[in-house]
């Protein structure tokens, strides 16, 4: 580059400091949001791409079609599903099927894990997902009985630089185990966390042998592992809660295609239950790269991402990145108005009009690569904060690179086109380059940039309202001032557990900081995986045709939560916690057939095999998300908990809380001296629903602040040159009596229009984006007219104090000042 070139680019950029700082802070924007949001975007496109031959990793989902028109549809599945396929199908090389366990495990007297992420599985989990083996006691992995495989972060969190071989941890009630093997991490872009690998024999063995009252495993030396075949009725009559994620691995030269042709009749030659046979079963095979975004089953297993919000995500970088071209190319293009002297008098002493060109594609080049340096370490900061990725990868520098040259080459066109449209002895005599009087590029441009901006505003006010309808809902309940913990692990199946927990309640209760207690097998925020489609009238030959959620609660539940009755009475307080009368929710009360809720009150149903007496009917209330519908639900007094692990629920009086969980707490480890009370707030964990919802709304809040402030400081920058253009206009309309509001008015009106018309096209497409997303929740808002109107008053009002104060300027000048300087 020449040192006069160079120079002259200084000068330009001196001279023009006000339109040059805006130019290169519209970019910085641009950049920054594009690298942080595409990065995003890949990594929810990512999720299980990792996996060695992850294109021939499938799950064996469920489709289920009961005679009564019921249908289920499940990421689980029975255990002999893949089982089957792998014995029948050729192509399929490899199965594993594995269930997800609740527990806490106890590495010493001083360290205590909750909720570890836990599976059982068998020696086929690694033939499938193939994780690198860290280090093994032995080659034939997990053939130990008393064997587990855990990961490397996990070993380094019981044990850290230790090497964990061998080493003894203890779950639960006392099962004890010995680290057999280490395995790779599973990365974050899972739909699986997995720190733990036992396997189905080891986990019968311990059922079988362990002496639940002394806590301790009597080993039996001559115990076999029988497991029955998926041909047997055995492996296809697991309740939802206990069957399995099932998963196949197929031949490389095998295509789904040619598996799928070969389920049917597949299914007869298994000794199905009577009531599989008589429904229509099918497996639904899903690309395990699929399963994060794009499955839509019940009973995930971890909590997938929206292909909606990706979708949005995209279209929110492309959103962003028009308004910064769309920016810069305008101020670019003012700044090539205002120097048309200077590059006519260039053009008359001698140099062509390439070099004017090159001049300009300089100053533009240098203006993109200032923005890419600055705004790489800001993406960078962002990533590593927001992001559980490292760094940014290569294909995102290469295309920031590719768009860079793609702002280039069409910054530097579009100006350089009104260099030439004027002839250069034009220009010098008259002082500057006339501007063509309708301005229709700059017009169109503006339109366009305020038009996606409104689009981006009216979809925040939306989306913020929905997250608001959310937030403060009658949910039906109310979880304020009331924590949970997990039931003590340490007494699962322990003979003394009613006993000890008897006392435990009785000794809360009577604290004065403690309003209520209760045990139950799920609470509000926490999903109910317990499920029965054999509820009917002890009467009727036929189960209700529909599947009814089940909980395991006490007589304390509804006033813990504050659930109201609508017809009947409580549960009764029961010193064994088994009781025959239940309570059923409205929507119970309408699949059953019923209209008023007084009519049940005392009828006799049949749950399995066992017969019970509705004793009342709950007011609906949201259990989980408004994702979700509310649906039929009946609560039986049991200790009947998911795996043996429930919850504790504790209401607390609000002057109080402090006190009474240190005392809470020393209740606890009177009763339950091996393990620490840990609790969590209720509220909490049912917000916690909506993390990814409220992080959407993050994203597009700060996108459509950015994007609204490129928006305006190119406005700016339009009515900065529009004024300069007008001085003389200006001074004249002074000179002859117009008064500042006049000419104020005379000054924006333009730029009221061009607003007006992006808002009209703004409304349609903002309307037709929101009511997308808004497809992914059973409650959601109404968008009145007051969201568009809001959202085009406060755009016309942002635009209008953005250009009238240079308007003011210029129309309070002297106009004797502007008439000369003209």
């Amino acid at each position: 580059m020449n040192t006069h070139i160079l120079k002259a680019i200084i000068r330009n950029v001196w001279k023009k400091k006000f339109l040059s700082s805006t130019k290169i802070l519209g970019l910085i924007v641009g950049f920054t949001v594009f690298i942080f949001l595409l990065e995003k975007i890949k990594h929810e496109t990512s999720y299980d791409t990792f996996w060695k031959d992850s294109e021939s990793i499938y799950r064996v989902g469920l489709d289920l079609k009961y005679k009564d028109g019921e249908e289920v549809r499940s990421a689980k599945n029975f255990g002999g599903s893949s089982e089957l396929l792998e014995a029948e199908i050729p192509g399929v090389v490899a199965q594993c099927n594995f269930g997800r366990d609740v527990v806490t495990i106890f590495n010493g007297p001083q360290q205590k894990i909750q909720d570890v992420d836990f599976v059982w599985s068998d020696p086929s989990f690694f033939s499938v997902f193939d994780r690198k083996i860290i280090t093994a006691e032995t080659n034939s992995l997990l053939e130990n009985i008393h064997g587990i495989a855990i990961s490397q972060s996990f070993a380094k969190k019981l044990y850290g630089e230790e090497s964990p071989l061998g080493k003894e941890l203890t779950v639960n009630e006392g099962w004890k185990f010995v680290v057999d093997a280490v395995f790779e991490d599973i990365p974050s872009n899972s739909h699986m966390n997995i720190d733990v690998v036992g396997t189905f024999k080891t986990l019968f063995y311990y059922l079988q042998n362990f002496d639940n009252k002394n806590q301790v495993l009597v080993d039996n030396p001559d115990y076999e592992y029988q497991r029955a075949t998926p041909y047997e009725t055995k492996r296809w009559q697991a309740p939802v809660q206990y069957r399995s994620y099932c998963y196949i691995k197929l031949d490389k030269n095998t295509s789904i295609n040619a598996i799928e042709s070969r389920l049917d009749g597949l299914l007869g030659k298994v000794a199905l239950p009577q009531k599989l046979k008589e429904a229509k079963m099918n497996f639904i095979l899903q690309p395990i790269a699929d399963i994060h975004l794009k499955s839509k089953l019940d009973h995930e297993l971890s909590v997938n991402g929206e292909q909606t919000q990706v979708f949005f995500l995209s279209i929110i970088i492309l959103v962003v990145l028009l308004v910064c071209l769309i920016n810069f190319i305008n101020l670019n293009t003012i700044t090539t108005l205002e120097n048309a002297k200077n590059y006519s008098i260039r053009i008359l002493n001698g140099s062509g009009y390439n070099q004017v060109f090159y001049l300009m594609f300089v100053e533009t080049i240098l203006f993109n690569i200032v923005a890419i340096i600055v705004s790489i370490p800001i993406a960078h900061y962002l990533i590593d904060s927001q992001l559980p990725i490292d760094g940014i990868t290569f294909s995102t520098y290469a295309l920031l690179g590719t768009i860079g040259i793609v702002v280039v080459g069409i910054a530097s066109i579009v100006p350089f086109m009104s260099v030439i449209k004027n002839k250069a002895f034009s220009v010098v005599k008259k002082g500057d380059q006339k501007l063509h009087r309708k301005w229709t590029s700059q017009k169109v441009m503006v339109t366009l940039q305020f038009s996606i901006t409104i689009v981006l505003m009216i979809c925040t006010v939306g989306i913020y309202k929905q997250m608001q309808f959310m937030m403060d809902k009658e949910l039906g309940f109310n979880g304020t001032q009331t924590i949970f913990s997990f039931t003590p692990m340490t007494m699962n199946q322990h003979p003394d557990l009613v006993s000890r927990l008897s006392t435990f309640k009785n000794e809360v209760s009577a604290l004065g900081g403690v309003a209520s207690f209760s045990a139950s097998s799920s609470i509000p925020g926490k999903a109910i995986t317990r499920l029965n489609d054999q509820v009917k009238a002890v009467v009727a030959a036929k189960p209700y045709p529909v599947t009814f959620n089940q909980i395991s609660i006490d007589d304390g539940y509804l006033d813990t939560y504050d659930i109201p009755l609508i017809a009947g009475k409580n549960l009764n307080p029961e010193s064994n916690w088994k009781s025959s009368g239940i309570l059923i929710n409205e929507t119970a009360l309408s699949k059953m057939g019923n209209i008023q809720a007084d009519n049940v009150i005392g009828n006799a149903i049949t749950i399995g095999n066992k017969n019970y007496r509705i004793q009342g009917v709950v007011e609906d209330y949201h259990h989980v998300s408004l994702h979700k519908t509310v649906q039929p639900t009946i609560y039986i007094q049991n200790l009947e908990w998911d795996h043996a692990v429930g919850y504790y629920s504790f209401k607390l009086k609000s002057n109080t809380i402090a006190g009474t969980m240190d005392q809470i707490a020393q209740i606890w480890n009177e009763l339950y001296p091996k393990e620490e009370f840990i609790f969590n707030f209720s509220n909490t964990v049912f917000q916690n629903q909506y993390a990814k919802d409220q992080k959407f709304s993050q994203i597009l809040n700060s996108s459509t602040i950015l994007a609204l402030f490129i928006s305006c400081i190119g406005l700016l920058g339009v009515a900065l040159f529009n004024t300069r253009k007008r001085v003389k206009e200006i001074g004249i309309r002074k000179v002859n009596g117009a008064k500042v509001k006049q000419i104020l008015f005379t000054l924006n009106k333009d730029f009221i229009k061009w607003v007006t018309i992006a808002y009209v096209l703004a409304c349609p497409i903002a309307w037709y984006a929101l009511n997308i997303w808004l497809e992914n929740f059973a409650y959601k808002t109404t968008l009145g007219l007051w969201v568009y109107v809001l959202a085009g008053l406060g755009a016309l009002t942002i635009a209008l104090l953005t250009v009238s104060w240079q308007s003011f300027i210029a129309a309070s000048r002297n106009p004797i000042e502007a008439l000369r300087d003209e």
